[in-house]
């Protein structure tokens, strides 16, 4: 058969290649932020622990469960930009909270458990610091602890992650306008119901002395209108949203409602407010997927409460939606239907089916926990699964793993119940995990108002914290760097 003879491109294709060329490099050249304009609000939301797959899993969900989409998705992204960003330690291709906490706010490299210092030892200042020099106003919200590595890392320098004393000591001298979360033990001395603080120190007194309004459940922050505010709604890392009394205790959307009233109300200096869910890196810790889920969806609901304010202010308003790492390696996918045949036609794959099935699970596996106990019987377990997992199958092996509280694998190992209960789940679903730890997947970047460009392309952490620091200051743009 002859060899066909390829035509020579014509010039009107040729310039079309080039045309797409041009445009891909275009797009694909380090952003400039918008100089001369920096804006005057800006929101730092960080799903802890979300990778792209935490995310477009409860995309799916919400459309094939709830008939909706995502304001993440389909406002932010759609509207603004899109960006990669690689979250490695200075000391780890891996990263924790803390060291990736710290690159974004400081824009250097930190080691692992390292707060607001870099690698080399500098003390650079951080977005909170230049916002505050700014004279503008600050709110840190997060449902985890608020001392715990994320906003920690904006606001301190510690050496050590859990030297929480000095974290709580920082925060009083710097005096966020807005502190809401969980923690409440480390504020109160021993000698008091649920305190652990050793130095018969009080510290929610501390703050109040300052001027500060103190709240401690969902009505009392709905009610106060105005001034500082420290909100402290659980003694230690607030509620997943699958499990959270909704009468007492505010959700993310809830805390981030009234983070935003407060920041803006009679202000004209313009405010950061970082604004944290701690509970999806805490759902992929356990392989948690319900859980996942349902704080995805509430953070997703926050996210949409500052595109509200954008749409209002959009030449001022800077939002950037991202994670300092992803947990888990979760994604579905494909399997076999059991061991004994290994041929393609024994396969099985997820559905929008395991989608609602997914959403039949009432707990967290963190409750689930709880209920078990330390030490599991036989009979407990299969209470539980009557109770809160009809319709779901048990696997012998997980079923043992969980009696004898064995880790499933070297990766699947933090909480032996939790995992084993998240893999049962997962052989029910196809919704997998590969670890309970960390991962070096970048994360995306999604950003919406002035120098929201800035934020698009393959990026590392501490470009992240550069360009952000650079927006606040308003000087003019350095190239971004590509990843190291």
């Amino acid at each position: 058969m002859p060899t066909r003879v390829q035509r020579v491109p014509t010039k009107l294709s040729l310039l079309f290649v080039v045309f797409f060329l041009s445009a891909w490099l275009v797009g694909s050249a380090p952003a400039q932020p918008q100089t001369g304009h920096a804006p005057k609000y800006i929101f730092v939301f960080l799903a802890d622990g979300a990778g792209i797959a935490h995310m477009e899993i409860t995309r799916q969900y919400n459309r094939i469960v709830h008939h909706a989409g995502l304001v993440i998705s389909d406002k932010i992204m759609a509207e603004g930009t899109l960006g990669l960003m690689t979250t490695h330690a200075a000391d780890s291709l891996t990263t924790d909270s803390a060291a990736a906490a710290t690159a974004m706010a400081l824009g250097c490299k930190a080691k692992l458990g390292v707060l607001g210092i870099c690698a080399d030892g500098t003390l650079a200042k951080s977005v909170v610091e230049i916002a505050r020099e700014k004279g503008m106003r600050v709110g840190l919200v997060t449902n985890s602890t608020v001392y715990d590595a994320s906003p920690a890392a904006f606001s301190t320098h510690i050496a050590d992650r859990r030297q929480y004393r000095p974290i709580i000591d920082r925060y009083i001298d710097i005096a966020p306008d807005v502190i809401l979360g969980g923690g409440r033990e480390q504020f109160t001395p021993n000698s008091h119901s649920g305190g652990r603080k050793t130095d018969n120190k009080d510290s929610i007194l501390s703050f109040t002395n300052k001027g500060y309004s103190y709240v401690a459940n969902k009505q009392e922050l709905e009610l106060v209108k105005k001034g500082k505010v420290l909100g402290l709604f659980a003694k230690r890392d607030m509620s997943f949203e699958i499990d959270r009394d909704k009468k007492t205790e505010p959700s993310i959307y809830d805390m981030t409602k009234a983070a935003i009233r407060l920041l803006h109300d009679g202000n004209s200096h313009g405010f950061f407010a970082f604004i944290e869910t701690e509970n999806i890196d805490t759902a992929a810790h356990l392989s948690d997927i319900a859980a996942l889920i349902k704080d995805y969806r509430e953070f997703d609901r926050a996210v949409g409460l500052a595109y509200e304010f954008y749409r209002k202010y959009p030449l001022d308003t800077l939002i950037l939606v991202t994670s300092d790492h992803e947990t888990g390696g979760l994604g579905f996918t494909m399997g076999l239907k059991d061991l004994n045949h290994v041929t393609g036609t024994k396969g099985v794959s997820a559905t929008d089916d395991d989608l609602k099935k997914i959403d039949s699970i009432s707990i967290s596996l963190r409750k689930a926990t709880e209920i078990l106990g330390a030490h599991p019987t036989a009979a407990a377990l299969d209470k539980l699964m009557r109770d809160y997992f009809s319709g779901f199958r048990l696997a012998p092996d997980i079923r043992e793993a969980i009696l004898k509280q064995q880790p499933l694998s070297r990766t699947l190992y933090l909480a032996p119940t939790a995992n084993a209960l998240g893999m049962m789940v997962a052989n029910n679903t196809q919704a997998y995990w590969e670890t309970s730890g960390h991962t070096n997947h970048p994360v995306f970047v999604a950003a919406i108002g002035p120098g929201a460009e800035h934020f698009k392309g393959y990026q590392d952490n501490v470009d992240f914290g550069n360009n952000l620091k650079l927006l606040l200051e308003g000087t003019a743009a350095l190239a971004a760097t590509p990843p190291k």
